[in-house]
């Protein structure tokens, strides 16, 4: 993660210096890191297919440490950055000889997952685990190209619970604890829900775009 500042600030200084030399950067989505220097390419550039940008990144480009590599994905609209992601680990085990990276960018946040997902993330186990489960993690079923936990966990109107999901059973690698913003959310960094009604907590990850709910059933 702290390894993606830099291209950030790049990001924001080449918008900076374009802006003042009158040149613009090309408008799209990208998927930026170490293999672009940080900054948008034309050949990282993401096309529209099936309601998602996409761009399918060779593994061969990634940099990993420790068995995860990051990027992010940037969006350019009339030649200036309006939008940049967290950054998003892969792991290698997970990893074969590319990836695919999707984005939505209407959904995306700045500074969070929110709206960017990846191949990756669509690799099964996912595992749950918060307040209701007393934080043990349960694998989680890919339905529909979602994973599902339907929790077994009555829970009353009104009534907040905290979870979040993890790679495995022992939570590792620890870069991919997602809260629902972040894949690097550590202790204490957790999801929340609070129950509009009574009934069974169920909880939902879309590894596509990020999005990680509770709902009652």
């Amino acid at each position: 993660m702290k390894k993606l500042i830099p291209a950030f600030l790049l990001i924001v200084f080449l918008s900076g210096c374009m802006t003042l030399l009158n040149i613009k950067l090309l408008d799209g989505v990208y998927v930026v890191g170490d293999f672009s220097n940080g900054v948008p390419s034309p050949e990282y550039k993401m096309t529209l297919q099936g309601g998602f940008y996409t761009l399918e990144l060779p593994s061969s480009v990634l940099n990993f440490e420790n068995d995860i590599a990051w990027y992010q994905v940037v969006v350019v609209e009339n030649g200036e950055v309006v939008k940049t992601s967290s950054g998003i680990p892969l792991w290698k085990q997970l990893v074969g000889e590319s990836v695919t990276v999707y984005a939505t960018p209407n959904l995306m946040e700045n500074n969070t997952a929110k709206g960017v997902g990846d191949s990756e993330k669509e690799t099964p186990p996912w595992y749950c685990a918060g307040d209701f489960n007393n934080w043990a993690p349960e694998e989680m079923t890919l339905q529909d190209g979602k994973f599902i936990l339907n929790t077994g966990y009555t829970i009353s109107s009104g009534e907040t619970v905290k979870y979040k999901i993890a790679r495995s059973e022992g939570w590792k690698p620890y870069e991919e604890q997602f809260d629902g913003t972040s894949y690097n959310a550590g202790y204490g960094m957790d999801a929340t829900f609070t129950a509009d009604k009574d009934g069974t907590l169920v909880i939902e990850y879309d590894p596509r775009t990020s999005t990680l709910q509770a709902r009652v059933e």
